[in-house]
């Protein structure tokens, strides 16, 4: 049963928790805050998504992890990159374009999920 709770589930409840708390930095919102928080949009998935990988250090892991580990990215990413545009304002025209930081989340993501990939197979 705990093999189960210490999953890639668990991993993105806490790196969401690590954004929500940057994005409360940003209140109220500040030009520098904003910015900051963009260019958190793909750091973050660029970071945490092969990390997440390190659950096959975990000995007795669970059967399906990799599916686990996909999906739990792919849902992680989407929630994290709309909490951090949620905590962007510019107060301009500049808010039109915040959506882009879905965008470079999603390439983050992708790039993190080759990247782990690519260790997982070398370190077999």
């Amino acid at each position: 049963m705990l093999r189960n709770l210490l999953g890639p589930e668990l991993y993105w409840v806490i790196v969401y928790g690590i954004t929500v708390w940057f994005t409360r930095q940003n209140v109220p919102p500040t030009e520098a805050g904003s910015r900051f928080l963009e260019k958190l949009g793909w750091l973050i998935p660029l970071i945490a998504v092969p990390l997440s990988f390190f659950l096959y250090a975990i000995p007795d892991r669970p059967r399906w992890l990799t599916t686990r580990i996909l999906l739990a990215a792919i849902v992680g990413v989407n929630v994290i990159s709309f909490k951090l545009i949620s905590g962007i304002d510019y107060g301009d025209s500049r808010n039109s374009g915040v959506l882009g930081v879905w965008v470079y989340s999603i390439l983050g993501g992708l790039v993190g999920l080759v990247a782990g990939f690519a260790g997982r197979v070398l370190l077999r």
